[in-house]
């Protein structure tokens, strides 16, 4: 699986600012990455069996031998791999990623995003990070735009009612940072959608006494995507899985 595996390096499960780095296990083997239970032990040894199993299968085959047949068969592949997550409650995903160990006091953003997601009884990861585990290339520029000019709208409206107090009616900044130009690149330039995403739903939903919705908030990162130049186009954002694409830096 060359192709795989470098898509993998790619991606934050290889190379991230803590240093540590998930195995091909901890994602795609359950209980790999917990302390099993005996019954879950067997469920452990009996998956490692059929995968093995399967996989020499392929290998002695040879069922993916070029990079072509690889793309052709990797919208499958994927597809099956997210529904055995979906089936079993993101079981690889909870084994490293309980809510007490995103870093503690030092990143009380990533709790206040995810603390009423892992509450709920059927937890969604790929709601957000979708292109996590292997980052395939992608291009350089959306020249479909980033947002709709409606959309930029309504979040101009949330930010006038919520958080220009903070960052000032025009951006400029005040009790929170400036928003636009200098410090907007200084903050998110080269960062994903999803962290900007992140700290609308998190810290500034709470510094302003208030929660958004995800709408709300996805809303208000098209007004701050127009105030800084980006361009709109056709279709709004409307999902988290649209936040992995990476903010332009000067």
């Amino acid at each position: 699986m060359t192709w795989a595996s470098e898509a993998y390096k790619r991606g934050p499960h290889y190379l991230n600012p803590v240093g540590v780095r998930a195995s091909c296990g901890q994602c795609h083997i359950p209980y790999d990455s917990s302390h099993a239970t005996p019954v879950e032990y067997v469920k452990l040894l009996w998956f490692k069996a059929d995968r093995g199993a399967k996989d020499f299968w392929n290998e002695s085959r040879k069922t993916i031998a070029t990079q072509e047949e690889w793309e052709k068969r990797r919208p499958l592949l994927r597809t099956t791999f997210e529904n055995y997550l979906t089936s079993h409650n993101y079981i690889t995903c909870r084994g490293c990623h309980a809510l007490d160990s995103f870093a503690g006091p030092r990143s009380q953003m990533k709790v206040l995003v995810h603390q009423d997601v892992i509450k709920t009884a059927a937890v969604d990861c790929l709601q957000c990070h979708s292109n996590l585990g292997h980052v395939y290339a992608q291009g350089k520029t959306k020249d479909d735009g980033w947002y709709t000019e409606e959309q930029a709208a309504a979040g101009a409206k949330t930010f006038s009612q919520s958080c220009a107090p903070c960052h000032g009616t025009n951006l400029e900044g005040g009790a929170g940072p400036a928003l636009k130009g200098t410090s907007w690149q200084q903050l998110y330039g080269g960062a994903k959608l999803l962290t900007v995403w992140g700290e609308i739903k998190g810290p500034m939903a709470r510094y302003a006494g208030t929660t958004f919705a995800t709408q709300q908030s996805l809303d208000l990162l098209a007004y701050l995507l127009q105030q800084n130049g980006l361009p709109a186009g056709n279709q709004p954002l409307v999902d988290t899985r649209q936040l992995s694409d990476t903010i332009p830096s000067n």
